[in-house]
Formats: C-alpha cells, structure tokens, sequence
C-alpha cells in the first residue's frame, strides 16, 4: 500500500509547482511508493483529518507555528516545514537562506552605486526580518530609511525626492511589491535605473511585463527545496538520522536587470548573461557568436563583462557550462550523453574530455563522488 505524503501549498502556484515536481524528482530518483497528496489554501482542517483519521504518515508544507504542528505531530505525522513564513523548531526546515538573500542584495545595489538604502516588505513575517537583517548589516554605515507600510507607495516614495544623494536602493520582499513601486516612481518622473534602483525576489516575468520595466530579482531555489524535503521526510520515515542543517539546499541567483543597472555596460553584461543561459546546449555558442547574439562588438563585450564580473565571455561561456554540468551530475541520473548535450557538448567524446581537463575526473567518477542534493 502507498505511503501517503501530503504537500500542502501556500497561495503562490509557481513556487507549489516547482515544490511538488522536486518532491516527485525525489521520489523518482529513489524509486519510493509514495502517494502524493496536494493541498491547497486552508489546507489546515483537511490535513487534520487526514492525520485524524491515520492515511497519512507525512506532510511537507508552509506551517504557521510550533503549537500547530505539536498537533500534528501528536498524530504520528512526521512533518517537514518550507520556508521561514514563521520561526519553526518543532520540525526540520527547507528554506533559502533569508539572511545572506538580505546581504546578497545590499552587495548588488552597492555595486550599482546606490547611496542610500528603504527595505519594503511585511514585518509580520519571519523571513521579511531576516532578510531585512541582513541587509542592514551588509549596508553598514549608508542609511537605510524607513519604509511606511500604512502610507500609499506615492508617499513614501515623496520623502525620496527631497535626498540629495541618489540614486536610492530599494529592495522589496518580492517582485510585486517592486512592479508596485515601479509603477508609482513613473508616475513620480523618477527614472528607475538612474535615481531609483529598485530589486525584488522570485523572478516573476508577469511583474516585469505589467511594470513595463525588467525587474532586477533574485530566482529562488525552490525545486531544490521540494527535493531536500522529501530526502529528510524519507530519513523520518525509515527511522535513518537526519541530514544535519541549516537546509539551504541550491543557490540564490540574482538576475540584474533594468531596474538596477544604471550603465550600458552593466545592461550588456547581463543581456550576455542571460544569453548564455537561453542557449548553453548550443555547441556554437562562442565569443565571437555571444557577441553577435548580444547586439555588441566583440571588443565591446570584453570591457564590459571585464568591468562588471571581472571575466571574458570565453569564461563566462565555460563557467557557466562547468555549473550546467556538475549540477546535472550531482542532482540527476539523466545519462552523461545527455548531461554533455545540455551543456553544450553533444559528442560523448569531446564532453568527457572537456569536462576531465576542468574537473581533474571524469563526469562518470564526478557524479560517484558527489553528494546527492
């Protein structure tokens, strides 16, 4: 019989998908007899009945509280929470890590030259206060002015207009609330990229496309979150100890765009970024091609990619078929053929010894080697 698993998502859909085919990837990888159940909002009083009535011996979910969960654990329903949504200690949590997402962000508008700093986001919860934290800490002596969550944005974004020193960093919970601030600076006349460098959370392309604007955001690793749930759910379950923590399984990727890059240099770099991204399983993506592809003279796209990442697009191009290949060997059991083909190498052949010279292994003892995601 099935061991039934219920998945219990929050309101946001894109990150319910990408959890439960991380699950589902899990369970694939492992060959396990799992049923998964999904739940959707106000999945609270059907997961209690379903613990209530035992046909269920896991769940995987977004949970409000310790007392909540103590009731469900009470059932004999191992648990495993996602995401900082509250502080949880009564069960393992898979989550991104909030505070270097604080961090990584204050880095970036600090880069892009910002001189003074607003954090938007809600204070009720908890990954907001750790995100918030770490961005304060990583801004160290810049100002970081309040943002007033009982104000319409065009007020607080009035008491901008009057500094001196611009342009102004805005990092904001996620990518609608930036789309929202976005939507008031042009209706303010303030240019974003210029005077106001706005950043937001999820990569959510709707909120860029009704912002009229790319929205420099962060892409969670939210698949990779589904998946470490359900090996720690899996140890739960066959009485195995636990991974140890802190869960923070994948990496943040930030991915700048308009709404944070002030020069043309820094627009390049990232319209070369995100190219080598799109067509990484192209063989005949090269230097020369890159540049072709990114609307720039070769020598042009050197000195920016040289200024902005320190790189040449020769190294962009094989850093990023280098990630695309050990993330492939480490996370799946997709043929190495196939693992060569989507990083760019369709020869079996030419893969292997290319991967050799970078790796010191071959992709074969690389994949042995690794720890599983």
């Amino acid at each position: 019989m099935p061991t039934s698993i219920a998945i219990a998502f929050d309101s946001n859909f894109r990150h319910a998908a990408s959890i439960f085919r991380g699950v589902a990837d899990y369970l694939n990888d492992h060959q396990l007899d799992w049923r998964l159940v999904p739940l959707q909002i106000g999945f609270e009083a059907k997961l209690f009945q379903l613990a209530q009535s035992r046909q269920l011996a896991g769940a995987i979910g977004t949970f409000v509280s310790d007392n909540w969960l103590n009731g469900l654990l009470e059932h004999r329903v191992h648990a495993v929470n996602l995401f900082n949504f509250s502080k949880i200690t009564a069960v393992p949590t898979v989550t991104i890590n909030d505070f270097a997402l604080g961090q990584l962000a204050a880095k970036h508008l600090l880069r892009q030259g910002a001189r003074q700093f607003a954090f938007c986001g809600s204070d009720s919860i908890h990954y907001t206060q750790l995100r918030r934290q770490g961005f304060k800490d990583t801004i160290q002596n810049h100002s970081l002015h309040p943002w007033d969550h009982t104000l319409p944005f065009s007020e607080n974004l009035k008491q901008f207009t009057s500094l001196s020193a611009r342009p102004l960093g805005i990092f904001c919970n996620n990518d609608r609330l930036a789309r929202e601030i976005i939507l008031e600076a042009q209706k303010s006349k303030l240019p974003c990229g210029r005077d106001l460098l706005i950043l937001g959370v999820d990569n959510d392309p709707s909120e860029s496309i009704f912002a009229g604007l790319e929205i420099s955001s962060f892409e969670l690793p939210v698949h990779a979150c589904g998946y470490r749930a359900a090996k720690i759910l899996h140890a739960q379950l066959s009485k195995k100890p636990l991974p140890s923590g802190p869960h923070h399984p994948g990496k943040l990727r930030l991915l700048p765009r308009q709404s944070t890059l002030p020069s043309n240099r820094a627009r390049l770099t990232q319209r070369a970024q995100q190219i080598v991204s799109d067509h990484l399983a192209d063989p005949n993506l090269d230097a020369a091609n890159l540049a072709q592809r990114a609307g720039a003279s070769r020598r042009a796209l050197e000195l920016a990619l040289n200024a902005e990442l320190q790189t040449s697009p020769l190294r962009l191009i094989t850093q990023a078929r280098l990630h695309q290949a050990r993330q492939l060997l480490r996370s799946t059991r997709i043929p190495i053929m196939e693992v060569g083909r989507r990083s760019g190498y369709p020869e079996a052949q030419h893969f292997s010894a290319w991967f050799k010279k970078h790796n010191q292994c071959s992709p074969k003892a690389f994949r042995t080697k690794s720890p599983s995601v």
